[in-house]
C-alpha cells in the first residue's frame, strides 16, 4: 500500500512539472513568433530598408536563423533589437502569463513604431502584422492548474478492527463507523480504497489526455494561422495583378475605340468615292477624244475644285467658276493646256480640307509635318497641271506647310 501511495505522489508531481513545462514552452514559442513577425514586417518597409529582398523567413526556427535573415537583407539595427527583446522576461504562471505576454508585445511594437517611426503604422502590411500578433497570443493554451490534493502521507492509517466472535455492542459499532467516516475516502462508502485509487489514476490520465488534445489543437491552430497569412499574402499579389490587367484592358479598349473611329472615317471616304464613281459612270462615253477645250480670253482663267475627283487630276466638268466653303483648290490656267493650282485661302475651305487631310491632300500635296485641326495651310510652291482630254492631270503636286 505504501508503494502505491508513493507511486501516485510521483505521478502527480510529474504531471505538475509537465504542465508547467508545457506552459513555458508555449510562452517561449509565442515570444519567438512575435519577434519573427516583427522582423518580417520591418523587411516590408522598403523606404527604410531598400535592400531587403525577402518578405518572409519561412525557414527561421531559431533566433540564429532570424539574425542570418537580418544580415542577408541588411535590416540595420534589427540584430540589436532582437538581443534586447530576448532579455525581457515573461511570466509563465497561469495567473500572470496573459498580461505579461501582452506587455512584451506592446514593448516590441513600440520599439519599431514610436516617434519618427510611427509612419510604419500607415504601411499596407501593418494591419496584417497586428493580426499575426493577436493570433500568436490567442493560440496560447495554458490549462488551469489542478488544486493541491491533501498529502496522503499525513492520513493516519486506521488499524483493521479485530474480529470478535461475540456480538458487538451497538455503541462500539457506532464508534467504529464514526472513526471510519473521518477517513479521506469517506465520500466513497460503497467501494474499497484500492478502487478509489484506480479512479483517481483514471482521472489523472484523463487530465493528461485533455492536455494532449489541447496542445495538438494549439499546434493545428498555429498551422492554420500560418496558412491564412500565406493566403493573405498571395491574395494581395493576385489583387495587384488583377488591377494591372484591368488597366491594360482599359487601354486596349481605348485603342479599339480609336481604331473603330478611324475605320468609320475610312468607310465614309470609300462611300463618297463610290458615289463619285457611280456619278461619273453615268456620263456617256465619248467615242473620240474631245479636242482640248480652248479657254476664251473673255472667260475667267481661274477655276475651283472641291477635291481631285480623278485621283491624279481634276475633271473639267467638275470645275466651278465660283468659290465656296468647300472649294479647296484654286486652279489658274497659264497657257494652252497648262495650269497651276494651289490651296484656297478661304479658312472654311481649309478647315474642310483638314477634316480629312489624307483624303483631300494626300495625292495633291506634299508636306513635311502633320497638321492639326486648327492649322492654317500655306502654299509654298504651286502645283502644275497638264490638260489631257477632259482631265487636268497633276504633273507636280503643290508644296504646302502648316502654321
Amino acid at each position: 500500500m505504501k508503494k502505491l501511495l508513493i507511486f501516485f505522489m510521483l505521478l502527480g508531481f510529474q504531471i505538475a512539472v509537465k504542465a508547467e513545462s508545457g506552459a513555458a514552452e508555449q510562452i517561449k514559442e509565442a515570444r519567438f513568433q512575435i519577434v519573427k513577425a516583427t522582423i518580417e514586417f520591418l523587411a516590408s518597409d522598403k523606404e527604410t530598408f531598400k535592400e531587403a529582398n525577402e518578405k518572409q523567413c519561412v525557414s527561421c526556427k531559431t533566433y540564429d536563423d532570424l539574425l542570418k535573415f537580418v544580415e542577408r537583407n541588411k535590416i540595420k539595427k534589427a540584430d540589436a533589437l532582437i538581443g534586447d527583446w530576448k532579455k525581457i522576461s515573461v511570466d509563465t504562471s497561469f495567473a500572470g502569463w496573459e498580461q505579461s505576454i501582452e506587455k512584451f508585445k506592446a514593448i516590441v511594437v513600440s520599439d519599431i513604431t514610436s516617434g519618427a517611426k510611427s509612419r510604419r503604422m500607415k504601411l499596407a502590411g501593418y494591419t496584417v502584422y497586428e493580426s499575426r500578433l493577436r493570433t500568436v497570443i490567442e493560440n496560447i493554451s495554458i490549462a488551469e492548474p489542478i488544486e493541491d490534493v491533501p498529502d496522503i502521507q499525513k492520513i493516519e492509517e486506521i488499524p483493521e478492527p479485530v474480529v470478535v466472535s461475540k456480538v458487538t455492542e451497538p455503541a462500539k459499532i457506532m464508534s467504529e463507523k464514526s472513526t471510519e467516516s473521518a477517513s479521506f475516502f469517506a465520500f466513497l462508502p460503497d467501494i474499497s480504497k484500492d478502487t478509489s485509487y484506480i479512479i483517481i489514476l483514471l482521472l489523472l490520465l484523463g487530465i493528461l489526455f485533455l492536455l494532449w488534445i489541447l496542445q495538438n489543437r494549439g499546434r493545428e491552430m498555429e498551422r492554420k494561422s500560418r496558412t491564412l497569412n500565406d493566403q493573405l499574402h498571395k491574395s494581395g499579389s493576385s489583387e495587384w495583378q488583377s488591377k494591372n490587367m484591368s488597366n491594360e484592358l482599359k487601354a486596349v479598349k481605348q485603342k479599339l475605340k480609336e481604331a473603330e473611329a478611324e475605320i468609320a472615317v475610312l468607310q465614309e471616304d470609300v462611300r463618297v468615292e463610290r458615289e463619285r464613281n457611280e456619278r461619273l459612270s453615268v456620263v456617256p462615253e465619248i467615242e473620240k477624244p474631245a479636242p482640248p477645250v480652248a479657254v476664251s480670253t473673255a472667260e475667267s482663267s481661274v477655276k475651283y475644285a472641291r477635291y481631285a475627283d480623278q485621283g491624279d487630276g481634276f475633271s473639267v466638268q467638275e470645275l466651278l467658276d465660283e468659290a465656296d466653303s468647300e472649294t479647296i483648290f484654286e486652279i489658274n490656267q497659264t497657257g494652252q493646256g497648262t495650269a497651276t493650282f494651289k490651296i484656297s485661302g478661304n479658312q472654311n475651305a481649309q478647315r474642310y480640307a483638314l477634316s480629312n487631310s489624307p483624303y483631300f491632300l494626300g495625292k495633291t500635296s506634299q508636306y513635311d509635318t502633320f497638321p492639326s485641326g486648327n492649322s492654317l495651310i500655306n502654299t509654298d510652291v504651286p502645283g502644275e497641271l497638264k490638260l489631257q482630254g477632259n482631265k487636268w492631270l497633276i504633273v507636280k503636286p503643290v508644296q504646302i506647310s502648316f502654321s
